[in-house]
């Protein structure tokens, strides 16, 4: 099965809103648990593992001095769920600071990660952003394995770049030869992206939102907009940074190959 082995990283400071969720996420898939700990002086040790006994959870907890001991375990232990706090920063600070979110998303760039907003302490719904070009079947059927399990609802999206395409053909094309082009490129599209999804779920008709604009900045601001808690994209996905940086919503990062 998918995530069996589950890390929850903190560093410097342990967030008790999100393990909240991992707590769930833990219970849900009901698979082992390590808490990694590092350069955090004092934690809720006790209360922590009070609730994971009650909870019936496969646990254990991991402590290390420093960020790149840390990062070594990860490396070693390989997790199948990256758990980590993503951090709000002052823009200005972002300018000279990365987060140690940030710099664990560079670092491992072949494993499923989960990165929470640090103010949540839930996830209900989620959007599953699906890429025309650059995601695949197996992407989908790991994000909806641990949509279902975890999420009380979510969807799939797809967003048709419609600028992209017309001022490129507006060069070439008259305005009407344009927009007919264009027109059946998003039938085309959309048709493709259902496809895909319904091969993956096993289904003919797939329920699929369909919004257009650049995927980076449309994708995230219809997850915000629109409340909702998780957005779901994989690692293929054109200009990642962009996408990352972008989403102001808990994110799950899957990989394209199921384990």
């Amino acid at each position: 099965m998918l995530f069996k082995r589950i890390v929850y990283f903190q560093y410097k400071k342990f967030n008790s809103n999100n393990f909240l969720i991992l707590k769930e996420i833990a219970k849900k898939l009901d698979e082992e648990l390590i808490i990694l700990i590092c350069s955090i002086d004092t934690f809720p040790k006790e209360d922590i593992e009070k609730e994971l006994i009650n909870h019936g959870i496969n646990y254990r907890i991991e402590i290390k001095s420093d960020f790149d001991e840390g990062i070594n375990f990860v490396k070693n232990y390989s997790p199948d769920l990256l758990v980590l706090t993503k951090e709000r920063i002052d823009p200005l600070e972002h300018i000279f600071h990365h987060t140690y979110c940030e710099k664990i998303l560079v670092e491992f760039k072949n494993t499923n990660i989960l990165a929470l907003q640090e103010d949540k302490k839930t996830l209900k719904n989620g959007l599953i952003y699906v890429s025309k070009d650059n995601s695949t079947v197996d992407f989908i059927k790991s994000s909806k394995y641990f949509a279902d399990r975890i999420l009380e609802d979510y969807r799939f999206i797809y967003s048709f770049y419609e600028d992209f395409y017309e001022k490129r053909l507006i060069k070439t094309h008259t305005e009407g030869e344009a927009k007919q082009i264009i027109a059946e490129m998003f039938r085309e599209h959309v048709d493709t992206v259902r496809s895909l999804i319904a091969k993956a779920v096993g289904e003919e008709k797939t329920e699929l939102l369909v919004i257009k604009g650049d995927p980076k900045k449309e994708i995230p601001y219809y997850a915000r907009k629109n409340n909702y808690d998780l957005l779901i994209f994989n690692r293929g996905v054109e200009d990642i940074d962009s996408f990352i940086e972008n989403s102001e919503t808990s994110i799950g990062i899957f990989l394209d190959q199921t384990k």
